[in-house]
């Protein structure tokens, strides 16, 4: 369980509404605490991620949370613009070609350009160096949705097959043996154990491993109840809100009606388990707990984080 942990770059995928967002800052918060200079990425601006980890929005430029973490948001427009201002250093020349309406066109019209910028920007982040040393020792990256964010894993190798030799096919190479190289990336999924998410992480998985040919992480099931109450526990609180009047009755009723219902949620999360765990063999599966909070915040995170810890099986933490 420790291999999908121990890369630097992992890329967070799932259905919308599974809480990939809330996973991918558990997983910010996880390296941060262990000693890792962390960046925190989301892939499309707007987004929550700045916010559930308690920092300010922040495009293109990555902003400072804590001494281990900070957090950037990318817009796939503006990293074409910072990339062109690394490869065209005459600032008279680029504020030309920025203004031109040939460009202005070319953005609005090339297909996949600002996903393929977008990821881009992500090599960048993760080969870049300050002095003798990467920039960053962990890189965590919020996708979009299922869907949309393979479509941006998929852009670097539609470039690299599409273009010829020169420039564009160069760089989607290069970004393309990095997404590939299982000793640095992972790509986990998130999912909860219900019947259409577990089905859409299955399909992903497949996709993952086959045609993009990327290194497959942990598949990590978020919200799992768990069965607190034996069925003859529930029952017999049910007859205790039956032979008891007023306020009383009306408490058990709703503690019986509660419990009920949690365990429900329990047989049905274990049955889709169960489906993952026998679909997929051998892949690391982590659990995390459906967590009852009035206000999800940054206490919840760090549960989260710690359970993920605890369920990847990590060796201990660096000191500083």
């Amino acid at each position: 369980m420790t291999a999908p942990f121990a890369r630097r770059l992992h890329f967070v995928v799932g259905k919308g509404g599974v809480g990939k967002t809330t996973v991918s800052a558990a997983l910010a918060r996880l390296f941060a605490r262990r000693g890792h200079r962390t960046l925190a990425v989301e892939m499309e601006a707007g987004g929550r991620l700045p916010a559930v980890l308690g920092g300010p929005p922040s495009v293109g430029t990555p902003s400072a949370i804590d001494a281990n973490l900070s957090v950037v948001s990318i817009d796939g427009r503006a990293a074409l613009e910072e990339y062109l201002g690394l490869v065209i250093p005459v600032r008279r020349l680029l504020s030309t070609v920025f203004s031109s309406r040939i460009y202005q066109y070319f953005v609005a019209a090339a297909p996949g350009l600002k996903e393929l910028m977008t990821v881009g920007k992500v090599w960048y982040e993760a080969t870049r160096r300050e002095g003798t040393r990467p920039a960053w020792d962990v890189i965590i990256v919020d996708a979009p949705a299922t869907g949309h964010g393979l479509h941006y894993l998929r852009m670097p190798q539609a470039a690299r097959d599409t273009f010829g030799a020169g420039l564009v096919q160069r760089e989607a190479t290069r970004v393309v043996e990095l997404l590939q190289d299982p000793a640095t990336t992972a790509v986990h999924l998130v999912t909860l154990a219900e019947d259409m998410p577990v089905t859409e992480t299955l399909e992903a998985h497949a996709q993952i491993a086959g045609p993009l040919h990327l290194p497959v992480g942990a598949v990590i099931v978020n919200r799992m109840h768990a069965r607190r109450f034996a069925p003859d526990v529930i029952e017999r609180v049910g007859r205790a809100a039956e032979a008891a009047h007023g306020d009383e009755s009306t408490i058990l009723a709703a503690v019986a009606a509660r419990a009920a219902e949690e365990s429900g949620w329990a047989a049905i999360n274990a049955q889709h388990a169960e489906r993952l765990r026998t679909a997929l063999g051998q892949a690391p599966i982590v659990e995390l707990p459906y967590l009852f909070a009035e206000e999800f915040g940054a206490a919840e995170i760090e549960l989260l984080s710690r359970r993920l810890e605890e369920g990847a099986a990590l060796p201990a933490a660096r000191r500083a």
